[in-house]
């Protein structure tokens, strides 16, 4: 490849990439009462924490700022129009920009794997509201819906940052990035809904149960969810669990911030019924490498969390069931969170 035409590939997946934020960020940085306060956090997930090989679903970065002061007003319109949404006395509005990355078990070979998972990028920009009922009885009701706008393919950059990160650890490249999956605009829409129930105990800790559902639409990722979370440890009313990346468990960037010391060891499962999965099924409107995916999948996650002051940290363990035809294992990857309140 001559040098006129990397310059001009590289100028292409930067107008991607820039058309992206301007979709995003545009209607946010323009309200008048946009926060300069709020919560950032920085969630990093790689198989390097749950097993030695790349693999999979192999890495997947965000960062993210949520407030809970007043929400746009588009954004509030969208929620109050929309069926089965319920709206609550406390408004969390949140930003998200975030990468992942997929490729085969066989990472060795640069020739088409053709019977094992494709390699697959995808980076995007997340917009979404979340209403929240004030906690009485040791209950409560949590509702959310998000936008998510974004680019697969070649415009991801995924094959230059997993690169540049092997090259960081002076670990071997994956071969076959030529055979990903081509360029393609993607698009979601994602409602989920979350109940929690908590139990005092008479030694100063407590327990909380919470079930949580959500249905999600576009043609990136197409599925219903259901599952399920239990908590145990100090003052779990002060948030409701650190994030994770889609697909995943509920959780957000919000917390009470607190002088005192707050834990908590976490457990949960979720299962999918999966209508669509781009980075399985392959491009939408092109040919491109696909294999045939398993219509139900289903996640294990287990962790620990504290926060004191501003600052929260929160390490979890994901165990994935097989989600394509041949996958010859389970994906298991670890997750670190960090969030913190700048006001």
């Amino acid at each position: 490849m001559n040098l006129d035409k990397t310059i001009k590939l590289g100028l292409i997946r930067w107008r991607f990439v820039t058309l992206i934020w301007l979709l995003f960020a545009f209607p946010a940085i323009t309200q008048a009462d946009f926060p300069d306060s709020g919560f950032w956090s920085f969630q990093i997930e790689n198989d390097l924490f749950g097993s030695s090989d790349d693999r999979y679903y192999t890495s997947g970065f965000q960062v993210s700022f949520a407030t809970t002061e007043t929400p746009p007003a588009y954004l509030q319109a969208v929620s109050e129009a929309l069926p089965f949404y319920k709206q609550g006395e406390v408004n969390i509005y949140g930003l998200t920009l975030g990468q992942n990355m997929f490729t085969p078990e066989d990472t060795d070979r640069s020739g088409l794997v053709v019977d094992d998972r494709p390699y697959a990028g995808w980076l995007y920009l997340e917009t979404g509201i979340a209403h929240a009922d004030e906690m009485q009885s040791g209950q409560q009701v949590i509702n959310g819906f998000l936008i998510t706008l974004g680019v697969v393919g070649p415009a991801s950059l995924a094959e230059q940052t997993q690169n540049s990160f092997h090259d960081l650890i002076n670990a071997d490249k994956p071969r076959g990035w030529d055979h990903q999956i081509e360029n393609e605009l993607g698009l979601n829409v994602r409602y989920v809904r979350k109940k929690r129930y908590l139990i005092e105990q008479n030694t100063g800790r407590q327990f909380e149960l919470s079930r949580h559902s959500g249905i999600v639409l576009g043609n990136v990722y197409t599925y219903i969810a259901a599952g399920a979370m239990l908590r145990w440890g100090s003052q779990l009313e002060n948030d409701i669990g650190p994030p994770s990346i889609a697909p995943g468990f509920t959780g957000m960037p919000p917390f009470r911030p607190n002088p005192t010391i707050n834990w908590y060891l976490y457990a949960g499962f979720e299962g999918r019924l999966m209508g669509r999965n781009i980075f399985l099924d392959g491009n939408t409107f092109r040919d491109s490498h696909s294999v045939n995916k398993e219509a139900l999948v289903g996640d294990l996650q287990f962790g620990f969390a504290f926060h004191v002051r501003n600052v929260r940290v929160a390490f979890s363990h994901t165990i994935r069931s097989k989600e394509f035809e041949g996958q010859t294992e389970s994906a298991r990857y670890g997750a670190i969170n960090l969030t913190f309140y700048t006001g």
